[in-house]
């Protein structure tokens, strides 16, 4: 069965091995001792934050994060990918708020494409002062009922 819940200390673990491997996979362009260094931090942040798993039969296959309106990562196992976990987990956030937004790299066109497929636009573009990518700043917000 599939759910999504909040995530809970028993997911550190596997959580941070799809942040993990996620982020080698989709930024290639990023050198892997940026995401090693940032793996210490993420970990402690992760039980601070708001955030859901998408769990299939009681196995975590993708998660996201937000910290008030801002999607801080979006991320799926990469078998898993092209089920609709992503979007399942978009469109579970989009229920909670009405408003969000996210950095996405330019370089990384898959995450570019799959949020504008469901509905967030770019406001603006800016260098990424760690990287010096470019990012996008996107945004969704929630059309008013008429």
């Amino acid at each position: 069965m599939d759910i999504i819940r909040k995530f809970n200390d028993f997911d550190l673990k596997r959580v941070m091995r799809i942040w993990y491997d996620g982020n080698l996979e989709a930024h290639d362009f990023i050198n892997k001792e940026y995401w090693d260094r940032n793996f210490g931090y993420v970990k402690r942040a992760l039980p601070e934050a708001e955030v859901y798993v998408y769990e299939i039969n009681g196995f975590v296959a993708g998660f996201v994060g937000v910290d008030e309106g801002y999607i801080a990562g979006l991320f799926v196992d990469r078998e898993y990918r092209g089920m609709g976990i992503g979007t399942k987990l978009m469109d579970y956030i989009k229920e909670k708020y009405d408003f969000f937004t996210l950095h996405v790299f330019e370089n990384n066109y898959g995450a570019v494409t799959f949020y504008e497929n469901r509905g967030l636009l770019k406001k603006e573009e800016s260098v990424n002062e760690d990287l010096g990518e470019v990012e996008y700043l996107m945004y969704y917000r929630r059309k008013k009922e008429e």
